[in-house]
């Protein structure tokens, strides 16, 4: 196997100093851009996964898609197509885990980082074995690791420093003390203390700052697959654009507390509720209850994974539970509409099924929901009825718009 070289000079270099770096200051432009508009629930669904007995709390996890290792203290539990393959016994006790591309650009490497900073991978057939020499890491202690993308490369964070791993040579760069690491699309974001957000791209060593002032918690990181910055503080999410400006697109209706892009997905956490973030806006659940404690893990699939106090958990996004049945809403139509709206109804217009209210959704949002002309005088309608309504005709097909 082919070994990374280590670059010829692996010295630190300040970020704010070094004259090969571009520094290109972007304004934070959440004044000028609006949060997204209310969209339906997002619904999601538990994935079966086979839990292995005896090998206590899980730490972390790395998916690669086909392969799945989730590490507990003292072993690693391996699944292959979502069957449990092996459990491989190790005396580590795991802080972080990832799945990176190999360093020779063929296959991807399984590794996990134990809590004396050591990184070890973990092959397809036998035991750990300890590679931070192959990336240039043998003296340093390193904390997390993140893949660059597909075409190879990753990087670092360890004691005050990053290391970006790009395929041919290791560099790493002083930072001072981070407060937050992500890497993805070929890109290293991260947070030195205080406030700010900055990301390295690694192709062209161009620094870029991102003023972001966060109270209280560190900001949450994370880069797509296309090298966008995404950055959540406890009150809001923001996300780059195309012309390089991070954006406002969500405020939280609680606390955000997680962040995670799976695949073309973004996953956050928000309070006790599940969410994701795509190009027309946010979707959130209801009722999930999230733990406050919960920390998104990613996965190429598109599921997010849901790690709180050593118990794991996995969500796919539920698209055909998205779309409401008639029990959803039969009671309320049971309630206030079946006197006129049955078949052959004073009404005139039959409610009774499903397919009625899809075909005349912007009506009954519009007469019962905005002009609240509907139902007539003297056919009282709650507002948690009403609200029902809403809630029903806007899942049931695009949303009306008052």
């Amino acid at each position: 196997m082919t070994l990374l070289r280590r670059a010829a000079s692996l010295a630190a270099l300040t970020l704010a100093g070094c004259a090969s770096l571009a520094l290109t200051l972007v304004a934070l432009a959440g004044c000028a851009s609006q949060a997204a508009a209310p969209r339906p629930p997002l619904v999601v669904r538990p994935v079966a996964w086979p839990a292995p007995g005896g090998l206590g709390p899980v730490r972390a996890v790395a998916d690669a898609g086909d392969r799945v290792v989730l590490f507990h203290d003292g072993a690693a539990a391996v699944f292959v197509n979502g069957a449990l393959d092996r459990v491989e016994r190790a005396p580590h006790r795991w802080v972080s885990a990832a799945a990176l591309p190999a360093p020779d650009g063929h296959g991807t490497w399984i590794v996990g980082v134990d809590a004396e900073g050591r990184l070890l991978r973990l092959p397809g057939q036998g035991a750990f074995e300890l590679v931070s020499d192959r990336y240039g890491l043998e003296r340093a202690a390193v904390r997390a690791a993140a893949g660059l993308g597909l075409d190879g490369g990753a990087a670092f964070a360890l004691d005050g420093e990053i290391a970006v791993a790009d395929g041919q040579s290791v560099t790493r760069y002083a930072t001072g003390p981070l407060a937050a690491f992500a890497a993805g699309g070929r890109r290293v974001a991260f947070a030195p203390g205080g406030d700010g957000l900055l990301a390295l791209d690694v192709a062209p060593r161009a620094l870029r700052s991102y003023p972001l002032a966060a109270d209280g918690p560190a900001p949450l990181l994370a880069v797509t697959g296309a090298g966008a910055l995404l950055a959540a503080t406890p009150a809001a999410l923001y996300a780059e654009d195309g012309a390089g400006v991070l954006r406002l697109r969500l405020r939280a209706s609680a606390a955000l507390h997680g962040l995670a892009v799976s695949g073309d997905r973004v996953w956050f956490a928000d309070g006790g509720e599940l969410g994701v973030l795509d190009e027309a806006g946010a979707r959130a659940t209801r009722g999930a209850r999230v733990p406050q404690v919960a920390r998104l893990v990613g996965s190429p699939s598109g599921d997010v994974w849901l790690l709180a106090s050593g118990a794991l958990r996995r969500f796919a996004v539920d698209d055909d539970g998205a779309r409401p049945a008639w029990d959803d809403i039969a009671p309320v139509f049971d309630r206030a509409c079946a006197r006129c709206h049955l078949p052959r109804g004073e009404g005139g217009v039959d409610l009774s099924t499903r397919a009625a209210w899809a075909s005349l959704r912007e009506v009954i949002a519009r007469r019962v929901v905005h002009e609240r002309t509907m139902p007539p005088p003297g056919h009282a309608l709650s507002e948690a009825d009403r609200a029902r309504i809403h809630d029903f005709v806007e899942r049931i097909g695009p949303p009306t718009r008052p």
